[in-house]
């Protein structure tokens, strides 16, 4: 082989690899990708209280980075998980964003989260993480405080930047 049809075949390789790293990320679920540690919108870092919205409401959130619980009227764990959430609300003065899912349902943020209760990390309106209600591995987290404090300060910073 000529020089010529070498360098083809390598840049041809080059851009399939690029191909394949690009897509390859683009195609993760939002849970799946790495999550640089954050800050929310400053306004959050408050007093440690619900914030409570319906559907319309949550368009004005658009460019805030902030915690959202959607909730049923109903719970199905032994301990009431906003009991646990509120906990940690108040520790840490940290303001959250409550919705009824009835509510939830009608928002952009139904097509990724299916299920109450369930607590979404968003950035910038996006949602970065969130706790599954039919997953196993969240079950901890929403039952246990200190899980969800963890679980929390896993990809956001629970205080809020020094001046």
């Amino acid at each position: 082989m000529d020089k010529k049809k070498i360098a083809i075949i390598v840049g041809f390789l080059a851009f399939a690899i690029c191909l394949f790293v690009i897509f390859y990320d683009v195609s993760k679920k939002p849970e799946e990708k790495k999550i640089e540690k954050f800050y929310l919108t400053e306004k959050y870092y408050n007093t440690g209280e619900f914030i409570k919205v319906d559907a319309s409401d949550l368009e004005d959130f658009n460019k805030d980075s902030f915690i959202l619980f959607t909730y049923n009227n109903f719970c199905i764990f032994k301990i009431p998980c906003d009991e646990i959430f509120q906990e940690i609300m108040s520790k840490d003065k940290i303001d959250v964003v409550s919705i009824p899912f009835s509510e939830f349902k009608q928002t952009k943020y139904y097509k990724t989260v299916k299920l109450a209760p369930s607590v979404m990390i968003i950035k910038n309106g996006e949602i970065v993480k969130y706790l599954d209600a039919e997953s196993d591995e969240d079950f901890n987290r929403y039952q246990e405080a200190e899980e969800f404090e963890k679980w929390l300060d896993t990809y956001i910073y629970l205080e809020k930047e020094a001046n």
